[in-house]
């Protein structure tokens, strides 16, 4: 059951720029072994947090920013990635359940 928010929590938003004060981004897994380097998942992310290194796909070192939309997870032939954690928020959108991270439809 959701909590309740104070009037001034309502009047809050979110910094992306304080990365484990107000927000936790998003993760995703990605198995080396089955990846195959296609770089669907590159082109799919809207955050650019997925990179080809070494021609296999990796969420990118300096400041991911996934939003765990699950549009690389859709996306990938090979079934290599799937979501760790979702984009948590601390403020006014912190009630948002998601429940546990499920695949989302294919394409």
């Amino acid at each position: 059951m959701p909590e309740h928010l104070k009037w001034s929590e309502t009047r809050s938003v979110e910094s992306f720029l304080k990365i484990g004060e107000d927000v936790i981004v998003g993760e995703v897994s990605i198995d080396r072994d089955k990846c195959q380097g296609c770089g669907y998942c590159v082109r799919a992310c809207a955050a650019d947090s997925i990179e080809l290194k070494d021609k296999k796909a990796r969420m990118i070192e300096v400041l991911p920013m996934c939003m765990a939309c699950g549009d690389c997870m859709a996306i990938c032939p090979e079934q290599a990635i799937a979501i760790k954690t979702y984009i948590q928020f601390f403020k006014a959108f912190r009630y948002l359940d998601r429940g546990e991270p499920a695949p989302p439809r294919k394409f």
